[in-house]
């Protein structure tokens, strides 16, 4: 991949930070009562098992609504190895949290085929709670988005907006955000625990960055927020040990420094190519986020529906 070689604006740096923001809120929240890393296996097995039907304008319509889960015959086996490899984790240790998320019923491993997450997990009451809170966040995300006109025109949607929003559809572009939201971190950590760490580090850093940016804010004297090693393993839902042992790793890496007043990131760490590109391709996440959003007729409901209001599940 080829890195940013510009600055970053002060608009791609608010849009990456609001971006960060929200990509630790919705893996810190977990999913169904899962830990945060448990989670994210089970998104991007998910993601992994639907990947053909999201291709398909037809099943994406069928499969929308918060009600209607793609069928166990419908979704493709992923393998083991491939969802280690892609957040990092080593293979046993993957192995291990897949066996027993199967005890648990939360996927189910097809012999010779791979894992899925069945139907059953899809449409439970605590799955379904999980994602009508992620739909919340999302919603709150939006509005801070309009209200610093960080987007640009989104594209209008050949779907149904009567019968409200979309819920699972959005889900689906949620996780995937996510799971691609993460990528940068992955390249600077390693590994998810420290990919995760790394996150809240830098959220909790930019968190008092001037609103609306000031010209080159990112490069300005103002120093970084720092956070308690407890502070982090609370917004991580993370044990205090484990998040103790992958700081000194960031630190030992040269993403995170230590005072006094809690951990933080160096001084220079906004102008690393690296960390730049990480802001670039958040800032244009977002806008694919969104534009997906507006595709599949998730922003059109909104507006129908007006702002405040919950929204309807799908017959």
């Amino acid at each position: 991949m080829t890195l940013a070689m510009a600055t970053p604006s002060p608009r791609v740096w608010t849009i990456a930070r609001l971006s960060l923001g929200f990509t630790l809120d919705q893996v810190a929240a977990g999913l169904a009562g899962l830990s945060p890393l448990d989670a994210l296996l089970v998104l991007a097995i998910n993601q992994a098992n639907i990947a053909p039907l999201t291709r398909d304008p037809a099943a994406r319509q069928a499969y929308g609504a918060l009600e209607h889960a793609a069928p166990d015959d419908a979704r493709r086996p992923a393998s083991i190895n491939a969802m280690a490899n892609s957040l990092g984790i080593p293979f046993e240790t993957t192995r291990r949290r897949i066996r027993r998320l199967e005890t648990e019923g939360v996927c189910a491993i097809m012999p010779g085929a791979g894992v899925v997450i069945p139907e059953a997990f899809l449409t439970s009451p605590r799955y379904l709670e999980s994602v009508m809170a992620a739909h919340d966040r999302l919603v709150g995300f939006y509005g801070r988005l309009l209200e610093g006109g960080l987007l640009d025109p989104l594209p209008h949607t050949h779907y149904d907006v009567d019968e409200g929003v979309p819920l699972r559809g959005a889900a689906r572009l949620i996780s995937d955000y996510l799971l691609r939201g993460l990528d940068g971190m992955l390249r600077e950590g390693g590994d998810v625990v420290t990919a995760l760490t790394f996150l809240a580090i830098l959220v909790a850093a930019l968190d008092e960055a001037p609103w609306p940016p000031e010209a080159e804010w990112a490069l300005s004297a103002t120093p970084f927020r720092a956070a308690s090693t407890a502070d982090l393993a609370r917004r991580l839902g993370l044990p205090g040990e484990t998040v103790r042992r992958h700081v000194l790793q960031l630190i030992e890496a040269g993403l995170a420094t230590r005072s006094p007043a809690g951990v933080s990131v160096p001084r220079d760490l906004l102008t690393r190519p690296a960390i730049q590109a990480i802001a670039e391709e958040h800032a244009a996440a977002v806008q694919r986020l969104f534009a997906g959003l507006a595709e599949r007729g998730v922003v059109a409901a909104w507006e129908h529906m007006g702002a405040g209001i919950a929204p309807r599940r799908r017959a």
